[in-house]
């Protein structure tokens, strides 16, 4: 009989392991999946179109870096106050990867647009490494449903996904507190689950750990900052729960307050030297030029955070400089999906209403026992007080409070789970009565379908321009850019693709406000708007986020006194205009015939046997017909002694019926004059007619010639002297 019972305890411990071996791929499964699903969408096109903060410093900078460290020179990894340095050793890191794919005969030596995918690539990756991370540390905090929704929102999120895939500073300074913050808080649960002093010194590698990645974020970003104090507060409110309950059990004694004082003090010593020593490991200019690396560092945040934006700012429908305390609220709620804004709405009213008829000493409870309370605590504090310092700031952009958008999608993925929750309450209602319905509605694999199905059509509808997604309830991008700030290099690449297909696009140059945005695109050099007197320029971009800061309004006026001749429009947001500039004139003349064909002057060269004029053509509207081009010369008595008729784009730009609104034109008229005319003065006259009607069109504006000699619609250019 023991033998037989004996048997089968040995044969239930064998299923048990066997069990448990095949529970450990299942186990990791779920993050697998999470790191894929965060993949794709940030490394997926990643040569699409240069950032501003990329074109004109991360890329360089990332060069820099790297020639800085294989050379050496390690005061000269200084490259930025921010400090940027995770930024640059992931750039270095996609430049080593690039040098070794072409030296292997992988790739090809990149174009501008190839060598920014490879220095994005690291980057992305470490994202999408770090979100399964997040999930299997939240999961040791909440319910498990509310820690895999929350990794599905973060995965999924547009916003996230926008800036985990840049090479640039928030993102990563986003996921180094998010992980910290959730090793501490484990390390911390781990401490008040502890029975004993040996039990409770099991947090002490998830708080050093903490400590590690808090290092990163500080080597990433200055507002890393304000996680140290955050941090020390909640070791401290979190350690307090302990002391109540350690004094209820063993009576209250200076010295065991003491004691705990020193350990806490200690942790909190322990956890900022790890993150510092980290500092001065990763950042080579510590090791040669600390004080120098720490002045920038802090210069950064005193000098460029202490003040506006030196560029101007847009908030509400005004340009100005401090948008005020309205901004970061207004600006999170256009970041938001429907289904993250539904769980957020879900996640505040279920929890207010659960907490109305909590009493006090189920207060105690859930501070004490309820992780999941005590991690919603955790991240709600650490978000208000984030949001409270940067609101305090005067200079604001939308990226700066990234940081806490990770807690705000783990308040909606409560929400979600609460609503879910509130549904299979239902099934187990309806399930005596209409069995089938409710086994469909009680399946929890159906909240993850959910997140999925509202969350990924917005990822590949926005797909690459997911810095484009605006709330939709609140009016999506359309609404958005009349009262935030819009641009960042978005539409550039649509831009240059426009200018690509205009047949003189080689006849000069173009202006932008963010010239190295646009250069990979465009094959002629691309100026800065600012330098619009240094020399002829064919076509100028007009970019939104300029019009909004209202910079520069003469020279805008200027480029934009032309029609527009097209705009790149994205997802409802008119991000660039395009404008013609007019051509080149010696002597302003302004005409106009019929609607639409406005001269601005022209330009007159002689020679004792031929004329030529260059008219300055402005269209404002598309011509009804292919019209020609008269011009006459006639003498002091009104006679016709010289004349031509052409199509006024000559022979190799089309006629003017295929003339597009903004199109400008500047193509010469030789006119050839007879030999033997008599010295004297004479007119030039010029019009347009049909030449299938003969009709002429009508001159609306501009000094008539002598309709007598000239004949109607004729426009007197100039009066011109043969000697």
């Amino acid at each position: 009989m023991g033998v037989s019972r004996a048997t089968a305890a040995d044969s239930q411990a064998d299923m048990q392991a066997q069990a448990r071996r095949r529970a450990i791929p299942v186990a990791w499964l779920v993050p697998l999946l999470l790191g894929l699903l965060a993949l794709l969408p940030r490394v997926w096109g990643l040569n699409d179109f240069l950032t501003t903060d990329e074109a004109y410093h991360w890329i360089s900078r990332s060069e820099r870096f790297s020639a800085a460290v294989a050379q050496g020179r390690w005061a000269d990894t200084i490259l930025t106050g921010h400090p940027g340095v995770t930024v640059m050793w992931l750039g270095s890191l996609g430049l080593a990867l690039e040098r070794w794919a072409v030296d292997m005969g992988w790739a090809t030596v990149p174009t501008r647009l190839e060598h920014l995918a490879w220095l994005r690539l690291p980057v992305a990756m470490l994202h999408s490494l770090l979100l399964p991370l997040a999930y299997l540390l939240l999961r040791r905090l909440v319910r498990p449903a509310v820690a895999l929704v929350a990794a599905l929102l973060w995965a999924t999120s547009p916003w996230l996904v926008a800036y985990g895939r840049v090479l640039h500073l928030d993102m990563l300074l986003t996921n180094f507190v998010l992980i910290s913050m959730l090793l501490l808080l484990v390390g911390q649960q781990q401490r008040m689950a502890g029975k004993d002093q040996a039990t409770r010194r099991g947090d002490w590698p998830w708080l050093l750990g903490s400590g590690v990645v808090c290092g990163l974020a500080l080597l990433t970003k200055g507002p890393a900052l304000i996680w140290l104090p955050v941090a020390g507060l909640l070791m401290f409110m979190l350690d307090l729960r302990r002391w109540i309950l350690d004094f209820q059990r063993d009576g209250f004694s200076i010295q065991q307050l003491t004691s705990k004082i020193l350990h806490l003090f200690l942790g909190y010593v322990a956890w900022l030297a790890v993150a510092l020593a980290l500092v001065g490991l990763l950042w080579p200019a510590m090791w040669s030029a600390p004080e120098v690396a720490l002045g920038r560092y802090f210069g950064e945040i005193l000098d460029n955070g202490g003040r506006p934006n030196g560029d101007g700012q847009f908030f509400l429908g005004v340009a100005v400089g401090d948008p005020g305390p309205l901004f970061y609220p207004l600006a999170l709620l256009f970041r938001f999906t429907p289904l993250e804004m539904v769980g957020i709405v879900a996640g505040l009213g279920f929890t207010l209403y659960a907490l109305r008829f909590t009493h006090r000493n189920e207060w105690w409870q859930l501070v004490t026992r309820n992780s999941q309370f005590v991690t919603l605590l955790a991240f709600a504090f650490f978000a208000a007080f984030t949001l409270l310092v940067m609101t305090l700031g005067p200079k604001k952009f939308d990226r700066y409070v990234l940081p806490i958008w990770p807690a705000l999608l783990l308040f909606a993925a409560v929400g979600l789970v609460r609503i879910a929750d509130r549904r299979l309450q239902i099934a187990d209602w309806l399930r005596p009565k209409v069995s089938a319905l409710a086994s469909l509605i009680a399946h929890r694999s159906s909240l993850i379908a959910l997140v999925l199905l509202c969350q990924l059509p917005i990822l590949a509808w926005f797909h690459p321009y997911y810095l484009s997604y605006y709330n939709p309830l609140l009016g999506g991008g359309p609404v958005a850019q009349r009262n935030l700030l819009i641009g960042w290099g978005e539409g550039m690449n649509e831009v240059g693709a426009y200018l690509r297909s205009r047949p003189d696009i080689a006849s000069g140059q173009v202006l932008s406000a963010l010239p190295p945005t646009l250069q990979p695109f465009v094959p002629v050099p691309v100026r800065d708007v600012l330098t619009i007197d240094e020399g002829p320029a064919n076509y100028a971009v007009v970019y939104l986020e300029s019009l909004q800061r209202e910079a520069d309004p003469a020279i805008y006026a200027r480029l934009q006194q032309t029609a527009p001749l097209h705009t790149v429009s994205i997802h409802g947001i008119d991000y660039a205009t395009i404008y013609q500039l007019p051509r080149p004139f010696a002597t302003p003349l302004a005409a106009q015939f019929g609607g639409g064909l406005r001269l601005w002057g022209y330009t007159l060269e002689q020679t004792p046997d031929r004329l030529v004029v260059t008219p300055a053509w402005d269209v404002r509207a598309r011509p009804e017909a292919d019209y020609l081009v008269f011009m006459h010369v006639l003498d002091a008595q009104g006679n016709r002694v010289a004349q031509i008729a052409v199509p006024p784009g000559g022979d190799s730009l089309p006629p003017t019926g295929a003339w597009q609104p903004g199109e400008q034109f500047g193509v010469p008229l030789p006119l050839d004059l007879p030999a033997g005319l008599p010295a004297g003065d004479y007119q030039v006259v010029l019009g347009l007619f049909d030449p299938v009607t003969g009709e002429r069109l009508p001159l609306t504006a501009g000094p008539a010639a002598d309709q007598t000699s000239a004949g109607p619609h004729a426009l007197l250019v100039a009066k011109v002297t043969l000697r």
